[in-house]
């Protein structure tokens, strides 16, 4: 039986529309088990964070009271020494908001726009991120809703693994980012793509100063969190029940939590998959060449 068969996942080269419409229902139901529990509301993030191992980057540590702090720290050593003070930046991906949230918090950007294919990861930025400065949209990374040269930053993390398009993706982060504007990137990688990845970039005008492998102090937080955080969400689809749906989706759970001993924990362990920061520059001589079909 094929990974497709046991997580029900739709091959995303081959029926691509067919694979997001499955990802949106498993953030639905990743949505409705989080917002079920106590800490639902104070539940930002969905990634697998990052704990220091003496090559850090960061400029700043998180909060002695920050909830979920390795997952801060993910961002802001995926930020590093990025100038982010008065500039307008996209967050693709976002969740439920734990990027923009970091960055108001710990950076003073003139607005943060955060962007999801799932309706209810919005509904709940919107209702839980409550910030000035902020704005929550629904829509599709490969095929952005905003105006060419809008944004002087754009951050990704741990979303892109699952566009189908990777380029179509590469090519409207170049086209919505200002000449010079900067991309903040970061996601797990299976090592023998991260080539061809940085030559999409670099064929859409994005070119890319940093290529940082983090796969340590990734492993080190799910090491330290995986097994906690899955508990957290309560005990999954009893393995009786009919209902197909909710136990296809208790898989991709396990599965996407990477806790010890997981499928993806094995994988980064024997390194089949790589965790990486990317940090990239769009080209201000290729501006004119990357106007895309959106219009503000």
């Amino acid at each position: 039986m094929s990974d497709h068969d046991v997580y029900d996942l739709p091959d995303k080269a081959t029926a691509p529309e067919a694979f997001k419409s499955r990802i949106q229902r498993f953030y639905g139901y990743w949505n409705r088990r989080v917002d079920g529990l106590p800490f639902g509301e104070v539940s930002l993030f969905m990634n697998w964070g990052y704990l220091p191992a003496g090559q850090d980057e960061a400029r700043v540590p998180p909060r002695a009271d920050a909830v979920n702090a390795s997952s801060v720290r993910l961002i802001l050593e995926l930020v590093g020494d990025t100038e982010l003070a008065g500039r307008d930046v996209l967050d693709i991906g976002c969740g439920r908001g734990g990027t923009v949230h970091t960055l108001l918090s710990y950076f003073h950007p003139r607005e943060v726009t955060g962007i999801d294919l799932t309706p209810e990861n919005i509904a709940f930025c919107r209702r839980a991120v409550d910030a000035p400065r902020s704005r929550f949209l629904e829509g599709d990374a490969e095929q952005l809703p905003f105006a060419d040269q809008s944004f002087d930053v754009v951050t990704n993390v741990e979303s892109s693994h699952c566009y189908p398009h990777i380029a179509r993706f590469y090519a409207e982060v170049a086209r919505v980012l200002r000449p010079g504007g900067t991309f903040l990137y970061t996601d797990v990688f299976d090592p023998d793509d991260v080539t061809a990845r940085r030559a999409e970039m670099s064929a859409c005008g994005l070119d890319v100063l940093s290529d940082r492998d983090i796969t340590p102090n990734v492993m080190l937080a799910r090491a330290a969190e995986g097994d906690a955080q899955l508990a957290g969400f309560g005990a999954p689809a009893p393995v009786e029940t009919d209902d197909v749906t909710a136990q296809s989706d208790a898989r991709v759970l396990d599965l996407i939590m990477a806790r010890p001993g997981s499928e993806m924990q094995v994988a980064m362990t024997e390194g089949r998959l790589s965790y990486r920061i990317l940090r990239a520059r769009k080209r201000e001589r290729l501006a004119s060449r990357l106007r895309g079909p959106h219009r503000g």
